[in-house]
Protein backbone atom coordinates (compact mmCIF):
# COMPACT_ATOMS: atom_id res chain seq x y z
CA UNK A 1 0.00 0.00 0.00
CA UNK A 2 1.35 3.39 -0.97
CA UNK A 3 1.87 6.05 1.70
CA UNK A 4 1.83 9.81 1.34
CA UNK A 5 3.46 12.95 2.70
CA UNK A 6 1.17 15.85 3.60
CA UNK A 7 2.05 19.51 4.22
CA UNK A 8 -0.48 21.25 6.48
CA UNK A 9 -0.67 24.72 8.07
CA UNK A 10 -3.48 26.54 9.83
CA UNK A 11 -6.01 23.88 8.83
CA UNK A 12 -5.06 24.16 5.15
CA UNK A 13 -3.71 21.19 3.16
CA UNK A 14 -0.95 22.54 0.91
CA UNK A 15 0.38 19.32 -0.58
CA UNK A 16 -0.31 15.59 -0.66
CA UNK A 17 2.27 13.57 -2.57
CA UNK A 18 3.51 9.97 -2.51
CA UNK A 19 6.30 9.49 0.05
CA UNK A 20 9.62 10.17 -1.64
CA UNK A 21 8.22 12.73 -4.11
CA UNK A 22 9.49 16.32 -4.27
CA UNK A 23 7.46 17.70 -1.37
CA UNK A 24 9.76 20.74 -1.06
CA UNK A 25 8.96 21.80 -4.62
CA UNK A 26 5.23 21.30 -4.10
CA UNK A 27 5.33 23.32 -0.87
CA UNK A 28 7.23 26.15 -2.53
CA UNK A 29 4.74 26.26 -5.38
CA UNK A 30 1.67 26.10 -3.10
CA UNK A 31 2.87 28.64 -0.55
CA UNK A 32 4.10 31.09 -3.17
CA UNK A 33 0.77 31.18 -4.96
CA UNK A 34 -1.76 30.42 -2.23
CA UNK A 35 -0.68 31.73 1.13
CA UNK A 36 2.65 33.52 1.14
CA UNK A 37 6.17 32.68 2.18
CA UNK A 38 7.35 32.07 5.73
CA UNK A 39 4.49 29.99 7.09
CA UNK A 40 5.13 27.11 9.48
CA UNK A 41 4.08 23.84 7.87
CA UNK A 42 3.52 20.54 9.58
CA UNK A 43 4.96 17.74 7.44
CA UNK A 44 3.33 14.35 7.95
CA UNK A 45 4.97 11.34 6.31
CA UNK A 46 3.72 7.79 6.01
CA UNK A 47 0.01 8.60 5.81
CA UNK A 48 -2.45 6.20 4.18
CA UNK A 49 -5.33 7.67 2.18
CA UNK A 50 -8.68 6.04 2.93
CA UNK A 51 -12.42 6.61 3.01
CA UNK A 52 -12.81 4.87 6.39
CA UNK A 53 -10.73 5.59 9.49
CA UNK A 54 -10.41 2.67 11.88
CA UNK A 55 -10.59 2.93 15.67
CA UNK A 56 -6.80 2.58 16.02
CA UNK A 57 -5.95 4.94 13.15
CA UNK A 58 -4.50 8.37 13.89
CA UNK A 59 -6.36 10.79 11.59
CA UNK A 60 -3.88 13.39 10.35
CA UNK A 61 -6.22 15.00 7.83
CA UNK A 62 -9.94 14.81 7.19
CA UNK A 63 -11.73 16.01 4.08
CA UNK A 64 -13.57 19.28 4.56
CA UNK A 65 -15.88 21.37 2.45
CA UNK A 66 -12.93 23.52 1.35
CA UNK A 67 -10.43 20.73 0.78
CA UNK A 68 -9.90 17.70 -1.39
CA UNK A 69 -7.54 14.89 -0.51
CA UNK A 70 -6.36 13.44 -3.81
CA UNK A 71 -3.90 10.70 -4.66
CA UNK A 72 -1.49 10.91 -7.60
CA UNK A 73 -4.18 9.60 -9.99
CA UNK A 74 -6.73 12.18 -8.87
CA UNK A 75 -8.89 9.82 -6.77
CA UNK A 76 -10.53 11.56 -3.82
CA UNK A 77 -10.34 10.22 -0.24
CA UNK A 78 -11.96 11.30 3.02
CA UNK A 79 -9.02 10.72 5.39
CA UNK A 80 -5.25 10.58 5.64
CA UNK A 81 -4.35 8.33 8.57
CA UNK A 82 -1.38 6.78 10.25
CA UNK A 83 -2.21 3.12 10.66
CA UNK A 84 -1.41 1.33 13.91
CA UNK A 85 1.18 -1.41 13.42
Amino acid sequence: MRTYTLAIADGVLFACLPDGADIAGAITEATATSYGFGIALDIVRGATLTDTAGPRDEVVWAEGRDSELLDEQGRCYRYAVRRAA
